[in-house]
């Protein structure tokens, strides 16, 4: 889906009703936007927990099921060897 937005005075942008519940996304809800070389990425964040798994390997549990990005995923890893 490609929708045109505008960008405010404020740098405001709104994203639409429809793409908001389709994300999941509540009223207040987190967006991390990252700079790509063709412009900007907005990902929906979502908490991660990483616990050890009975035979020592990390176990990440996500607050909802959807995608992961490869980079949450190594953050939560890198997070939970920190702890060690």
């Amino acid at each position: 889906m490609t929708v045109t937005v505008k960008v405010d005075a404020q740098g405001r942008v709104v994203i639409p009703q429809a793409e908001r519940e389709r994300l999941g996304l509540p009223d207040g809800g987190a967006l991390e936007l990252v700079s790509t070389p063709e412009g900007v990425l907005l990902e929906r964040r979502r908490q991660a927990t990483v616990t050890s798994g009975e035979d020592g390997l990390p176990v990440v549990t996500l607050d909802d099921v959807g995608t992961v990005s490869n980079a949450e995923t190594t953050e939560a890893i890198h997070l939970q060897r920190d702890d060690r």
